[in-house]
């Protein structure tokens, strides 16, 4: 008798052989997720202390009231994904010292 794990091992292994000839059709694509993925960050209180200074200052300068910090994070996010050279220089002068 073969066990769960066997059984998926085994459709994992033909899967790959029937990619792996000359005509094969090509791999399926992932699902794409709908549904928002949560992550969580521990910030020190001095580095919590720049943010929420950063987003009181953003909102002056927004002319609206507050900005929440999650807000914020995805801004920061997609900024630092259409330009990575700088955070990638800070990430590492961070591992450094």
């Amino acid at each position: 008798m073969t066990t769960q794990r066997e059984q998926r091992k085994a459709q994992m292994v033909a899967a790959a052989a029937r990619r792996s000839q000359p005509d094969a059709r090509p791999a399926g694509r992932t699902a794409i997720r709908s549904k928002p993925v949560r992550i969580t960050l521990d910030l020190s209180p001095e580095l919590y202390r720049q943010l929420t200074r950063w987003t009181d200052s953003a909102a002056v300068e927004l002319d609206v009231p507050r900005i929440a910090l999650a807000d914020a994070m995805r801004a920061m996010i997609r900024v630092t994904t259409e330009n990575p050279d700088e955070v990638l220089d800070r990430l590492r002068r961070d591992r450094q010292g």
